[in-house]
């Protein structure tokens, strides 16, 4: 279990989020400020840092410098009121994975924690266990699945009827819920209804008896993976779980590539906005240049191009080629179709060539062309002075899969 480290001078506050991050499956550790902070993290080590940025004492930003100069590879999230959003953002420009504005939106939280955990688990290769939550009003049937999953090493947490399901899956983090459409007190389908509205992060698998079709089919149309019919074959269940498992995990990944696009276009309009970006090459033209791309690419985790308003490439990163396995020379057809390897699927040259024309005519920071479902191209424009003063466009690129 990782341990989030939590900062929060409000005592009401703190203890609302310290429960609503043990339920997401983490060991919490409370700080009331700053000072206290410092003191724990140095004891304590931590994997993430949850703090508050406007603290008495100690204020937040310098226990982010502190985390980070002790532990480069900590996580850490911030919490914002109103106002100081400049001050979140430059904060995830020096290594801040995320911040969160007050009141603090819990799905949010989740989706922050999500990443952290992503982050650690891939510098560790550490495995992830399932939690899995059976609910089956039968005490024999219920005893033997529980048993058979369990040897997969998952978390198995079993309830007999529809109404302790829902309780226990609003005070624990369930990744997947296995539900009987026939139990006493709640059946499968309202429980289910009652599990989404308390969050929608997880995946369902239906259980259902010889004349339930239609109710399992219903349970489908309202998010349910599949249904299996009983008595239960336990390979085909066993498979059912691995896919929802697998499922449930690249919706999750696309989440949080989604939410890294939304910061990257804020810090993107964050530096649009403090100041026109001019590269001048009539004079320490090495070191601007490097400090600029530093700059975007130390911020922006995705792949990066910069065109001329003709489409033609005068730069593409590493990210970029080793997607696409090929040095292009224009945005063309041929790059757009390979570009569909990694999710970027909805998209054409007209698309590119308005959301330049828009930038360069009226003027525009930032524009945003939505290419999948969780896959964008955010454009922005750039200026180069040497002889000439010339623009381009810079495009950075997130597409559905990782390379």
């Amino acid at each position: 279990m990782y341990k989030v480290l939590l900062i929060e001078d409000d005592e009401t506050a703190r203890k609302q989020l310290a429960k609503y991050v043990q339920k997401e499956r983490f060991e919490v550790i409370s700080a009331e400020n700053g000072r206290v902070g410092i003191e724990l993290f140095q004891s304590e080590h931590p994997h993430i840092v949850l703090t508050d940025l406007k603290m008495p004492d100690i204020d937040g930003l310098e226990v982010i410098h502190t985390v980070k100069r002790l532990s480069p590879e900590t996580e850490v999230i911030v919490f914002t009121g109103y106002g100081e959003v400049d001050t979140a953002i430059a904060a995830i420009r020096e290594g801040v994975l995320d911040y969160l504005k007050k009141p603090i939106d819990l799905d949010i939280l989740s989706l922050a924690l999500g990443r952290a955990k992503e982050k650690i688990n891939m510098r560790h290769s550490d495995n992830v266990v399932p939690h899995i939550l059976l609910a089956e009003d039968e005490e024999i049937p219920r005893i033997r699945l529980k048993r058979v999953l369990e040897k997969e090493q998952w978390k198995i947490f079993d309830v007999a009827n529809g109404e302790d399901a829902v309780s226990l899956f609003s005070h624990t983090k369930i990744d997947i819920v296995l539900l009987d459409i026939k139990m006493p007190k709640i059946d499968g389908l309202e429980a289910l209804h009652k599990m989404r509205e308390i969050n929608d992060d997880f995946e369902a698998i239906i259980l259902t008896g010889y004349g339930d079709e239609q109710s399992a089919i219903q349970a489908m149309r309202d998010g349910a993976l599949s249904f299996l019919r009983k008595p239960v074959d336990l390979d085909q269940l066993i498979l059912s779980i691995e896919k929802a498992i697998e499922k449930l995990s690249g919706d999750r990944a696309l989440k949080y590539r989604t939410r890294e696009l939304e910061l990257a276009r804020q810090i993107i309009a964050q530096i649009t906005e403090e100041e026109d970006v001019i590269i001048n090459i009539h004079k320490t033209i090495v070191e601007q240049a490097m400090n600029f791309a530093q700059r975007l690419l130390d911020s922006i985790p995705m792949s990066i191009i910069v065109i001329k308003r003709d489409l033609t490439l005068i730069y593409i990163n590493k990210s970029m080629l080793d997607m696409i396995d090929f040095t292009p020379e224009k945005i063309d057809e041929k790059l757009l179709d390979n570009l569909k390897r990694i999710g970027i699927k909805d998209i054409s040259i007209k698309q590119i060539t308005d959301s330049i024309d828009i930038l360069f005519n009226a003027h525009g920071r930032v524009e945003t062309i939505k290419t999948g479902t969780y896959s964008f191209i955010t454009l922005t424009l750039i200026t180069i002075v040497g002889e000439v003063k010339e623009n381009y466009v810079l495009m950075a690129v997130r597409g559905e899969r990782l390379p």
